[in-house]
């Protein structure tokens, strides 16, 4: 089960619990903290994260060769 925890700013953290318990925890903590929440339970979005996971580690890339990418592709 998958807890995602957004703020004002709409960045997000996505927290895998290990079971209800820890799950009712961290949204108790989030209710606290005045963060808006949301539960995510299907495998979409459990490949989703993995992706995310793996591809944060990836090398950035710079905003202007990205641009220039884009203008080869159109």
């Amino acid at each position: 089960m998958y807890y995602l925890c957004k703020n004002k700013n709409m960045e997000a953290i996505i927290i895998k619990t290990k079971d209800k318990a820890e799950l009712n925890f961290f949204l108790e903590l989030a209710k606290r903290l005045g963060a808006k929440t949301a539960i995510i339970e299907s495998d979409a979005d459990e490949r989703l994260f993995q992706s995310m996971e793996k591809n944060k580690n990836t090398p950035k890339v710079s905003r202007q060769k990205v641009l220039d990418t884009i203008h080869q592709i159109i």
